[in-house]
């Protein structure tokens, strides 16, 4: 897994090969954000994966791959805050024994 700077580097390693510009990048990252698969509110896995699909269909195969390397590294990032909430809530429990 890469850290945050090395994933930014990655992508745009990656948006170089495929001549995507830096304005378009930020258009399939914003669309990447607008699936909006971390949606509290989602009823199931099933409905993120229906957006997501729904999504990639007006995407080129250029434009998924970048899409998915955004979506990874908020995965990641969303992974992060929850491990970090859980440990702040370990501690606080810890404390109070």
């Amino acid at each position: 897994m890469f850290e945050p700077e090395e994933e930014s580097i990655v992508l745009e390693i990656v948006c170089g090969i495929l001549d995507i510009s830096p304005d378009e990048m930020m258009n399939i990252g914003d669309a990447a954000k607008e699936i909006i698969i971390f949606d509290p509110s989602l009823e199931s896995e099933e409905t993120a994966v229906g957006r997501l699909k729904e999504a990639l269909k007006d995407m080129s195969k250029e434009e998924a791959v970048v899409a998915g390397m955004f979506i990874s590294g908020l995965l990641r990032c969303n992974l992060e805050q929850q491990y970090m909430r859980a440990m702040a809530e370990n501690e606080r429990c810890e404390d109070s024994e």
